[in-house]
C-alpha cells in the first residue's frame, strides 16, 4: 500500500471516529454523522480503500478506543443493537466505491450508488438489531417494531446526509481526479 493510500485510509478512519461522536440519542440506535462519512469514504477512496478505512475504524474500536457512537468501544458493540449497521458500512463503502471507479462520475450514478449503499446499511442494521435483541438481550423483537425503532426514525436524517454526501462526494472526487491524487481509476 502506498503512503498516500495509507494516509487517505487513516484520514477517513479518523473522520469516522470523529463523526461517530456527533450523535443525537433517540432510542437504542442514535442518529450519527458517520453514515455520511461512510458514503464519502466509498466515494473518495473507492471499493478497496473505502472498506479498509472502515476496517481500521472498527479495529480501533474493538481494541478499546472510544470511536463508536456515543464514545463506545470494545468488541461487544459489534454484537449489540448497532453492530449490524457497522457490518453494513463495509458493503456500503464497497458499493459506492465500485460505482465511483467504474461508472461515469455524475450526480445521478452517485446518488443511485449511495442510496443502494444506504439500503444495504439498513438491511444489515435491521438484521443485526433484531438478532441482538433476540440472542444477546433475550428480548422479543418483531420486524414491525424493529422497523419503527431502528429504521423509520433515522430515514429522513440519512436521506439528507446522503444528499449532502452526493454533492460533496462528486465535487471532491472530481477535484482529486483532476489533481491526479486518485490516479486514473475513473472511466472517461
Amino acid at each position: 500500500m502506498q503512503i498516500r493510500s495509507m494516509a487517505l485510509t487513516s484520514l477517513f478512519a479518523a473522520l469516522l471516529a470523529v463523526s461517530s461522536q456527533i450523535s443525537i440519542p433517540i432510542g437504542p440506535v442514535p442518529v450519527v454523522m458517520q453514515v455520511m462519512m461512510v458514503l464519502l469514504a466509498g466515494m473518495v477512496l473507492g471499493s478497496r480503500l473505502g472498506p479498509a478505512s472502515v476496517a481500521v475504524w472498527v479495529l480501533l474500536g474493538v481494541f478499546g478506543l472510544p470511536v463508536f457512537a456515543q464514545g463506545k468501544a470494545g468488541a461487544a458493540v459489534l454484537i449489540g443493537p448497532t453492530g449490524g449497521y457497522i457490518v453494513g458500512y463495509f458493503f456500503c463503502t464497497y458499493i459506492v466505491g465500485y460505482v465511483a471507479e467504474h461508472f461515469e462520475l455524475t450526480y445521478k450514478y452517485t446518488a443511485l450508488s449511495m442510496l443502494a449503499g444506504l439500503a444495504v446499511i439498513y438491511v444489515a442494521g435491521l438484521a443485526g438489531f433484531m438478532l441482538s435483541f433476540q440472542y444477546v438481550l433475550h428480548k422479543a423483537m418483531t420486524l414491525d417494531r424493529a422497523l419503527n425503532l431502528a429504521v423509520l426514525p433515522f430515514l429522513p436524517f440519512d436521506l439528507i446526509k446522503t444528499a449532502a454526501a452526493v454533492y460533496v462526494g462528486v465535487r471532491v472526487r472530481r477535484a482529486l481526479l483532476k489533481t491526479g491524487l486518485l490516479g486514473s481509476r475513473q472511466p472517461v
